[in-house]
């Protein structure tokens, strides 16, 4: 059997937002104690409710455009359960099945080296989510 071997990178970015994308607690907060921008909606806590922050689906549309990918005309967050030490409310919320957007790229100029002049390094998107 010939086999093909094929490479992919999951990266992730923080859209810069002042909220986190489904509460209002303070998205930034990297020189903070932890646990202090927190709320029951951050802990999955019975009885509380997520609400979608807008800028933050502005903003990875506006991304998505930019990476040249497609946007379906409807997108959907879903709840992945898992059981790990660190995810105290055993679920997060992903868009699974309906993204943001699929496909794309970024052409990323690749300086000259001794050996080759400087060009374009094309790299595809698989699913903005």
């Amino acid at each position: 059997m010939d086999y093909e071997v094929v490479i992919g990178l999951e990266t992730h970015i923080q859209l810069n937002t002042q909220t986190k994308i489904f509460c209002s607690c303070k998205a930034d907060s990297w020189n903070e104690a932890p646990n202090t921008n927190i709320c029951p909606v951050c802990t999955g806590m019975p009885g509380v409710l997520p609400v979608l922050n807008r800028v933050v689906v502005e903003k990875g549309a506006l991304l998505a455009l930019a990476m040249n990918a497609e946007m379906p005309p409807v997108s959907y967050f879903d709840r992945k359960n898992y059981f790990y030490p660190d995810l105290p409310k055993g679920f997060q919320i992903s868009q699974f099945d309906c993204s943001l957007a699929k496909g794309g790229w970024l052409d990323l100029p690749m300086p000259a080296t001794e050996k080759s002049a400087a060009y374009l390094r094309r790299v595809r998107i698989h699913k903005l989510h």
